[in-house]
């Protein structure tokens, strides 16, 4: 019974993680225009790693770029985003202090961008 019981729940997770996959992609991708695709990797137990997949129109390769991070601590989402020197970093809402808030609140946040961290 608890080994059913886990296998659920594991299940259930799994399912969830899904949807959560499709809402990030769907949110985002109009910002796009059709120039690529957000492909969303999960990030340990507890994150997501949000990439902008195109071709370069310079030489046809295939692009990967990383755009943010969601963490998620406790019911608040921390958002990320990577440096030049490759490390992810907090990002900072204006006042000096990281931001935190809801699904929804972190992909207005990454879609309007307004210090350019994201999309450049």
């Amino acid at each position: 019974m608890v080994r059913t019981q886990s296998v659920l729940a594991t299940s259930q997770g799994e399912e969830m993680a899904d949807l959560t996959e499709i809402y990030i992609r769907r949110a985002l991708e109009p910002r796009l225009q059709g120039h690529g695709r957000i492909d969303v990797r999960r990030s340990g137990l507890i994150g997501y790693t949000i990439v902008h997949r195109y071709t370069s129109e310079w030489n046809g390769r295939e692009v990967a770029l990383p755009v943010a991070q969601l963490r998620s601590k406790g019911r608040k989402i921390h958002l990320y985003w990577k440096r030049a020197n490759g490390r992810w970093v907090p990002y900072e809402g204006g006042e000096d202090v990281p931001f935190t808030g809801s699904l929804d609140a972190c992909l207005k946040e990454i879609d309007h961008d307004r210090w350019g961290c994201f999309w450049g």
